[in-house]
């Protein structure tokens, strides 16, 4: 049998199905549309693999270079044992049969195998991860580790009606491990019980990722280092290590790995305190942060720091590669010089401000969006918003920008609002409030000469407040001149007039009604007793002139209101004592006595009355 030929493979994590055949010389792979051809040298091969698989049975290829593998899925059970008698007599290797944990555990073991780290459960493999596909590694806590995937380069492709398109496909890009208790200690290590209880088996397992997926360890040289650099964005001081094709962030507790090639826009924006710079990094895709996502690294600095560097590369590089972008030395403000390093290195353009200034002749004015207070700035092409999550809008994408004062109807308000109106995206409106009032005109003009469509709302609004106080006054003055046209009832103080009117109130017989609890307080003469004599001195006691000039000009007596006939019998009340009090001394009082019988009969129709008794002086 000098060769094998097996259909229906898959090559990798590719969705296109193709042939493979084992030679003496080697074995080669080729697409079914033949536009993809892998081979591999026998000379290469250091041992090969034969593990069950999503897609059935799989033959994993490990070569000698840098312990690189090639996978090819597809196989059946029944190819295992044809292919291991070929590769024993043509390669004089074995394959090895890897057995799969089935039993479902979420706990176990790690093991770094080859330049795979595999999780295993009772010794058996339940799944493995490239080490060279984690791009990052974190601890969350104290028992929590996080790893973080680099995405995938290539995108599965399509056969059929849509082939040529890459397809939708997933990416995992984060996984986080439970990892509790100590650092457990092995066979050939000779530390101390507090050496091996100082350091948790989560940062033991965490310095093991990042030295064996080389995180934080690159090949090759590094072109210059900035020590110390504050970042706002992701917040914390990081050292950051330029290289050839990417850079690093390296911080206390979280490191992050960046490529050039996902640096979209470079922005350096003084700040208009006259103080820092800003330099801002476009990524794409972002670097995360647990759930956190940053599309844009924000590096503060100041502008009199000044840094003197010299970097790790030749001349003649710099002529050939970076096309005279970059220098041999440095010697300027910090700023500038990172800022040019970024740019030589990632091949972007710097974006600085343009003819924008602003009252205090700035390039940003202060503004908030939502609740977060940032700088913005109107470049030549965009417009950026920087804060922790800056913001940027082409004007290109604009549909219009509204000036309007929410909030406030007053002409004389101190602020006043941007809200930028799209033409799509996700985000239809962006609101910047709190500008200050000043920046309103050189905001209008710049916009204006950028020939951006524009709205003015704060004139209409200036015009509605003041048509409202018009209205409102007009208002006072009307509700004002109605109350002065009216006549007003001049206030009666006068006491004896007011007991005049009530003395010369009289109940007829036949209006008299049920008793209630304010007739037996306040029922005035009706309360003295008739068997004590003192009702006749009650009828003399009444005022009479007063009554008979009533009659003889036939007036009626005017009704008083209600509230005044309390006061009036009380008048009468205290009248009839002191004309009591001159004719006899007052006897000491007694107990009131009982209602006889007899008096409840004489006047049947009419209400109970309450006896008074007087006892004669001695």
């Amino acid at each position: 049998m000098s060769n094998l030929t097996f259909e229906n493979i898959f090559h990798g994590l590719n969705n296109t199905l193709g042939r493979i055949r084992l030679a003496a010389v080697g074995l080669a792979w080729q697409s079914a549309d033949k536009e993809q051809t892998v081979t591999v040298p026998a000379g290469e091969i250091k041992y090969l693999q034969w593990i069950r698989v999503a897609r059935n049975f799989q033959l994993r290829v490990i070569l000698k270079q840098d312990r690189r593998r090639e996978t090819f899925d597809g196989f059946q059970r029944e190819d295992h044992d044809n292919i291991a008698s070929f590769v024993k007599q043509h390669y004089t290797l074995a394959l090895e049969t890897i057995e799969v944990g089935v039993k479902g555990w979420n706990w176990g073991s790690t093991d770094v195998r080859g330049g795979d780290l595999a999780f295993l459960v009772s010794n058996r493999t339940i799944f493995e991860v490239p080490l060279s596909r984690i791009a990052n590694s974190n601890i969350v806590g104290k028992t929590e580790v996080t790893l973080e995937f680099a995405p995938q380069t290539g995108a599965p492709s399509v056969q059929g009606k849509n082939k040529g398109r890459a397809a939708a496909h997933d990416d995992m890009v984060e996984m986080r491990l439970f990892v509790p208790g100590p650092r457990a200690r092995g066979s050939d290590e000779e530390q101390s019980d507090t050496e091996v209880n100082d350091v948790s088996a989560a940062q033991a397992f965490h310095d093991m990722i990042k030295e064996k997926a080389e995180i934080g360890q690159v090949t090759g040289e590094g072109i210059v280092t900035f020590g110390d650099i504050l970042v706002q964005t992701p917040r914390g001081r990081y050292d950051i290590d330029m290289f050839p094709s990417f850079l690093r962030l390296r911080g206390k507790t979280y490191d992050y790995k960046v490529l050039y090639s996902s640096v979209t826009r470079i922005f350096l924006l003084p700040k208009p305190d006259e103080i820092h710079v800003q330099l801002v990094v476009g990524l794409d895709p972002p670097i995360r942060q647990g759930q956190t996502q940053y599309p844009y690294l924000v590096l503060n600095f100041s502008r009199e720091e000044e840094l003197d560097i010299e970097l790790n590369i030749d001349q003649e590089t710099i002529d050939s590669k970076y096309e005279g972008k970059l220098q041999k030395k440095y010697d300027l403000p910090t700023y500038r010089v990172v800022s040019e390093v970024f740019r030589g290195l990632s091949g972007r353009k710097m974006i600085a401000p343009g003819s924008f200034a602003s009252r205090d002749n700035q390039h940003g004015i202060k503004a908030n969006m939502k609740a977060v207070t940032g700088e913005l700035y109107f470049l030549e092409k965009s417009l950026i918003f920087v804060a922790k999550q800056p913001t940027v809008i082409d004007y290109a994408d604009i549909h219009q920008i509204v000036f309007s004062r929410l909030g406030s109807g007053m002409a004389s308000a101190r602020t006043f609002d941007i809200r930028v109106v799209t033409k799509a995206g996700p985000v239809s409106e962006v609101a910047f409030t709190s500008i200050n009032k000043e920046e309103f005109e050189p905001v209008e003009d710049f916009l204006k000469a950028k020939k951006i469509r524009t709205k003015n709302e704060i004139n209409e609004d200036a015009v509605l407040a003041v048509t409202a106080l018009d209205d409102d006054d007009s208002d006072e003055d009307m509700e004002s001149g109605s109350e002065d046209d009216a006549p007003r009832k001049k206030p009666n103080f006068d006491d004896d007039e007011d007991s005049e009117a009530d003395a010369d109130f009289h109940v007829s017989e036949s209006d008299e009604g049920e008793p209630t609890d304010d007739d037996s307080d306040t029922s005035g003469a009706s309360d003295v007793s008739d068997a004590s004599g003192d009702l006749d001195i009650v009828k003399s006691a009444q005022p009479k002139k007063k009554k008979k000039k009533a009659a003889a000009e036939g007036e009626e007596p005017e009704s008083p209101p209600k509230k005044k006939k309390k006061a009036a019998v009380k008048k009468e009340k205290d009248e009839d004592e002191e004309m009591a009090d001159a004719n006899e001394e007052k006897p000491k009082p007694k107990p009131k006595a009982k209602a006889k019988v007899k008096d409840e009969a004489a006047d049947p129709d009419g209400p109970p009355k309450k006896k008074v008794k007087k006892s004669s002086p001695s």
